[in-house]
């Protein structure tokens, strides 16, 4: 009898790819049985719908009870494979075994908790999403297993080593339901993925990073997501690691310049017409100048807090909405 394998997907107002999203799913090979899970937060544009016809098993929560975490804990809880992957309504498997191939790594080695994989950008993406999609962790080519062989070296490593041990991604991801009921992953507003991958790593597991699972994924933001994106992404990286990516005014003033080469020489391996340039620097120093300060308010939290609680409130209804 084939083993059951879940698939788990959070929606609200999915939109296009959503379908093409389910029609690969349908189309997965392997020895598995296949159920898709979907729990959805208030859609009113056909997505239950559309996830009902597919034969998905269907839950609503309110769109105001949606929570990275808790949400894909009831999603799983739902669920009944051995195995469950997670993904997004917007993610689409690239190929008929983009669940096998992270499926593999979890047969051969009771270890491994969980796997994640590979993204590249959409056809149509503009030049500056595919510059930063391709210089994520998750758009290597090269396998990675990630463990903690050492607890004493790991806890001396610096942050951004730790960080690495342990990433997962739960855009295109699949995890042992055995572990996921020892580290539920629990509330979380944000980096859901992150906070239980290092609790798993910490807890003597492994998780491998799969490029052979390949999901087509990227967004088109601007200047305000990238500030609100690195606010948010600084505050989980001080929590998590005690990491302050941008620790005072001076380192400021001099990461902006720095991050505005590093931008730009990947956005020119993208788009080398000698035309561009001018356009490509500007998009290049905006993206630095928009991650570095956000970066720079979310390591500013801890003072902020103390010398003004409403001050703090305030900065965070505008900076930490809408990641």
């Amino acid at each position: 009898m084939a083993e059951k394998v879940s698939v788990v997907i959070p929606t609200f107002n999915a939109g296009p790819d959503f379908g093409e999203l389910l029609r690969k799913l349908d189309a997965q090979r392997g020895d598995f049985e296949l159920e898709v899970v979907v729990v959805d937060s208030g859609s009113t544009d056909g997505t239950k719908e559309l996830a009902a016809r597919h034969g998905a098993v269907l839950h609503s929560v309110s769109k105001a009870s949606f929570n990275h975490g808790t949400t894909r804990d009831l999603g799983i809880s739902l669920s009944s494979g051995e195995y469950v992957a997670l993904t997004v309504q917007d993610a689409v498997p690239l190929g008929e075994r983009w669940l096998a191939d992270m499926l593999e790594n979890l047969h051969k080695d009771v270890r491994v908790a969980a796997v994640y994989g590979r993204h590249i950008p959409r056809p149509y993406a503009g030049v500056m999403t595919r510059a930063l999609v391709g210089n994520l962790a998750v758009a290597g080519s090269e396998r990675r297993e990630q463990e903690i062989r050492d607890p004493e070296i790991y806890s001396g490593l610096p942050p951004a080593q730790r960080r690495r041990i342990a990433a997962f991604d739960n855009v295109s991801s699949c995890l042992r339901r055995s572990v996921w009921e020892e580290f539920p992953f629990g509330e979380a507003d944000f980096a859901e993925d992150l906070r239980w991958g290092k609790k798993v790593v910490e807890a003597g597991y492994t998780i491998v990073y799969e490029p052979r699972s390949v999901v087509v994924h990227s967004h088109e933001r601007g200047a305000l997501y990238d500030l609100r994106r690195h606010y948010v992404d600084q505050l989980v990286l001080e929590e998590l690691f005690g990491a302050r990516m941008v620790p005072s005014l001076p380192r400021l003033i001099l990461g902006v310049p720095y991050s505005t080469r590093h931008v730009y020489t990947l956005l020119r391996r993208e788009e080398p017409a000698p035309e561009k340039k001018p356009k490509l620097l500007l998009g290049a120093a905006t993206y630095a100048l928009a991650s570095q300060l956000g970066a720079y308010l979310g390591g500013k939290v801890p003072s902020v807090s103390r010398l003004s609680p409403k001050l703090h409130a305030w900065l965070h209804s505008i900076l930490g909405k809408g990641v």
